[in-house]
């Protein structure tokens, strides 16, 4: 066997070693973990989300964050959808509505420059495991959507405020932060 060989080569073998060493602990490790960032009860499978109640004085808010959370909870994968009697059920209260301004200014004397206004949805909101009659979440979340008021219109705002509600209440209760 050439010397030089030998020489050029164990490098190599050792590199090849550390390599090994290092993948090996990362390759099994990883059957380990899981990423979904749920802490759900495993005999949870299905969830009902009744139509929340509205109690704002805003028409058809209910019926947005209904479907708007039916649809991210069908998306995450983690529950099926029943119409009734899951093992889940999401139910909520639309507890106000509000359209304010947010970020304004002073243009003169006695002028004022409202640039954006925010809109707030307040919601209570109730996750309950129904096959133990206990709530896994239950609290106030509040969805909030600023937009500009020069180039946006409310709805804009509202979309935002539906859109962070739901956020939280996936966070809070489905995914069980």
């Amino acid at each position: 066997m050439n010397p030089a060989r030998i020489r050029t080569s164990l490098p190599n073998r050792q590199a090849q070693n550390c390599l090994i060493a290092l993948i090996i602990p990362f390759v099994l490790g990883c059957g380990v973990y899981t990423f979904s960032g749920s802490s759900l009860p495993g005999y949870l499978k299905t969830v009902d989300i009744p139509l929340f109640i509205n109690n704002s004085l805003q028409p058809g808010v209910a019926e947005e964050i209904t479907e708007g959370l039916t649809r991210d909870v069908l998306s995450s994968n983690l529950l099926r959808i029943v119409s009734s009697g899951g093992d889940a059920s999401i139910n909520g209260r639309i507890v106000s509505y509000s359209n304010n301004p947010h970020t304004y200014g002073s243009r003169g004397n006695r002028e004022v420059d409202i640039s954006e206004y925010a809109v707030r949805i307040t919601l209570e909101v109730e996750f309950i495991d129904n096959k133990k009659d206990k709530p896994i979440y239950s609290g106030t979340i509040v969805g909030e959507g600023i937009y500009d008021f020069q180039s946006e219109t409310e709805e804009t705002g509202r979309a935002k405020a539906i859109d962070h509600a739901i956020e939280q209440i996936i966070q809070n209760s489905v995914q069980g932060w």
